[in-house]
């Protein structure tokens, strides 16, 4: 019973050294890279995150075309040949601060904020 189970397994089966050799490295090669197709560099659970990220990008990539076109829209409001008066005058007063003639401004105290 002090024999161990490989030493055993290769006595009963009659398998000799150049072929426990082999079974061995051929064992070796296939644990390698079932375990680097899915842990390496370049394996499964890289490619998941990878795409991913990738699903990420594209996302965040549509969210700045849609601004990119919002601003673009609003340039070519204000361009000479066709520019419209309301978005001209909403950019001057948020941009510049300007009010209209009849228009009042009323100032806010930080202490009126608070209360």
């Amino acid at each position: 019973m002090s024999e161990n189970f490989l030493y055993t397994f290769v006595k009963k089966h009659r398998i000799t050294k150049p072929l426990f050799i082999g079974y061995f490295v051929a064992f070796s090669i296939i644990f390698y890279f079932t375990f680097f197709i899915f842990f390496g560099e370049k394996g499964l659970i890289k490619f998941f995150t990878l795409k991913k990220q990738i699903e990420n990008k594209e996302i965040d990539k549509q969210v700045l075309y849609n601004k990119m076109q919002a601003k673009k829209n609003m340039v070519d409001g204000m361009n000479l040949d066709s520019l419209d008066i309301d978005l001209l005058d909403e950019q001057s007063r948020k941009t510049l601060g300007y009010i209209g003639k009849n228009e009042v401004v009323i100032y806010r105290e930080d202490s009126d904020q608070k209360n």
